[in-house]
């Protein structure tokens, strides 16, 4: 956004008024607070992949995560998802309860909910933007640029329901990552215009199984919770494009969901929402018999060069602004501090650019 030169006193308080009148709309966002970790621990006895009955989760910690709009930040209105997460000795055990409208469309995979695991591989990769690598910005990617492999992300289980039935359990598949019975995919993606079938490796294939189910009544509009039990092998062959997971570590991880209720026709791709509030990672610590998970990357989110100078700018202006603000406009009114308010003005404007260039793309 591109502020005039103006020498008026008028112009400056209009400014601040209106720069005033926006902040709140752009600190609601911060109402969001992601949890840090999800701790999985180790089981004699895994979960049935049912989605009906989850009673063999109780006893398993339920971690609570809010969800937001992937590009827009703003807060899913229905509710926290709840995560929890097991591991055996040779595979991974999720299970996501997500409140919502129920809506299914056996015509429309839009009007069905859709849910997606997310694991950070490169040491670059971002929640925000799927991996955020600069150089995936093409509208069509039908081959990853080589250089983007530091922002790789492991896309898990990216379910469509249209084909399937509730509490229905559908397994791997091998060869492809597409799964051509129950499209709940295995993929990776280093932006959002580069995301593609796990068909890498020297054995490509899907090594996921789920099954989903509705809590309430499954009818149009009837509001409940969905539930979506999945797991997957806790290594693959296919290195090159899924997260290996080991048993004491920590991995960096998220989840995403459409609502189908988005629009009149369904969700959108871009309308997802996401875990982290929409910027973080969330570490994903399968802990060992001592209870201990060490970090796969140094810190949460992969690299801090990745991420975009302006969302750091935010988090320090913001608590400032809102006490600097109406002094401007006060000291506005005063003739004799009229050289004072200009200068004031002319400071909050070039610090509060970035938040109005943030609500102004969102």
């Amino acid at each position: 956004m591109i502020f005039p030169k103006t020498n008026s006193a008028a112009f400056s308080l209009a400014l601040s008024i209106s720069a005033f009148k926006t902040l709140p709309a752009i600190i609601a966002e911060d109402s969001c607070t992601s949890i840090d970790y999800i701790t999985c621990i180790k089981t004699a006895s895994p979960p049935t992949l049912d989605a009906s009955d989850i009673s063999d989760w109780d006893g398993v910690e339920v971690f609570e995560s809010p969800l937001t709009g992937a590009l827009t930040s703003k807060m899913y209105t229905a509710g926290n998802m709840k995560i929890q997460c097991v591991y055996d000795a040779t595979d991974i055990y999720f299970l996501y309860q997500i409140p919502g409208k129920y809506m299914f469309d056996i015509n429309d995979n839009k009007k069905c909910a859709s849910v997606a695991s997310m694991f950070q591989m490169g040491e670059k990769a971002t929640l925000f933007n799927m991996g955020g690598c600069p150089l995936s910005e093409a509208v069509n990617c039908d081959a990853v640029p080589e250089a983007c492999a530091p922002y790789a992300v492991d896309i898990g289980a990216h379910w469509e329901l249209k084909t399937t039935e509730r509490g229905v359990m559908y397994g791997p598949n091998e060869g492809t990552g597409n799964d051509l019975i129950a499209n709940k995919d295995d993929e990776f993606a280093v932006g959002p215009y580069c995301r593609v079938d796990d068909n890498f490796g020297t054995s490509p294939g899907n090594e996921w199984s789920g099954a989903w189910d509705f809590t309430g009544n499954a009818t149009n509009g009837a509001e409940g919770y969905y539930i979506f039990e999945t797991s997957r092998s806790l290594t693959t062959p296919s290195p090159e494009t899924d997260a290996q997971l080991t048993p004491g570590t920590e991995v960096n991880f998220g989840v995403s969901f459409w609502d189908p209720f988005e629009t009149a026709s369904g969700w959108t791709d871009a309308g997802h929402v996401v875990t982290g509030c929409s910027e973080d990672w969330i570490g994903l610590r399968l802990v060992d018999e001592n209870g201990a998970a060490t970090p796969v990357f140094d810190h949460v989110g992969g690299e801090e060069e990745s991420a975009e100078p302006w969302k750091v700018e935010l988090t320090v202006w913001r608590p400032l602004l809102l006490l600097l603000l109406p002094p401007a406009a006060l000291l506005l009114s005063l003739p004799a501090l009229h050289l004072l308010s200009l200068q004031l003005s002319s400071l909050l404007v070039l610090c509060l650019r970035p938040s109005l260039s943030f609500e102004l793309e969102s």
